[in-house]
């Protein structure tokens, strides 16, 4: 169970996985800070999860927006960086810039914010990051975020030894049913997630709750430290 009135950031808290986080957070009596990218969108979600939620602007591609935010933050239990950014790019056609900017978000973005955070982290704290599935099994279009989601596992490999005794963990989902990636996806990718699908045991995609549930026990339970909790219904398995 969490301690009372826990201070939880979510950076790309404003929408998706990283909201429904949220959501939980105070939903169980924790105080959560979401940011993103526009403060009228951060500022609905803060209103839209109720009075233990505040909102704030940052940009992980934007270090001085990091560092305005980190300073301008009381103490931090937890730190989730959830925040992503859906390149889809084909090695064939490949963009290079569009890469360049998912890359330096996903990795030197998220290295920079627990740099910028490690002051305001409490010592009992913990730092939770986003990868995902694809860095094992690629998606159509998935060049840029397969490479990105790798480079968080090792990202969080070295924190884990460098920032202790803070913990560092990610969370690899798969395929989440019910996203808007996936109910908005094209023909294309919509054929390649049903092919994710039949590939779990239980014919049965992860689903928004689990991987809620699944981030929660990362933030509070002390002896998980330097883990890479793959939620994807055992599609790796097959």
């Amino acid at each position: 169970m969490s301690e009372a009135n826990r201070h939880v950031v979510v950076i790309g808290g404003t929408q998706g996985l990283g909201l429904e986080i949220a959501r939980s957070v105070v939903g169980r009596g924790d105080r959560a800070t979401v940011a993103g990218r526009h403060a009228d969108v951060a500022e609905q979600a803060a209103k839209e999860l109720g009075d233990l939620a505040a909102y704030a602007v940052c940009d992980l591609t934007d270090w001085s927006s990091l560092e305005r935010f980190f300073e301008s933050m009381g103490p931090i239990d937890h730190l989730v960086l959830a925040a992503l950014d859906r390149d889809n790019n084909d090695i064939r056609e490949f963009r290079p810039d569009d890469s360049q900017r998912t890359s330096v978000m996903k990795n030197v973005g998220y290295a920079t914010a627990v740099h910028y955070a490690l002051p305001k982290l409490t010592p009992e704290g913990s730092v939770l990051m986003f990868s995902g599935l694809s860095m094992w099994r690629p998606f159509p279009g998935s060049t840029t975020i397969s490479m990105a989601n790798a480079g968080v596992v090792g990202l969080a490999n070295s924190l884990a030894v460098q920032i202790a005794p803070v913990r560092v963990n990610v969370i690899t989902p798969g395929v989440v049913a019910g996203t808007q990636a996936v109910d908005n996806a094209d023909q294309v990718r919509a054929d390649a997630y049903e092919v994710a699908r039949q590939r779990t045991p239980g014919k049965r995609l992860p689903h928004t709750q689990d991987i809620v549930d699944a981030s929660l026990a990362l933030l509070d339970n002390p002896g998980i430290n330097g883990a890479n909790l793959v939620v994807d219904a055992g599609m790796h398995l097959i």
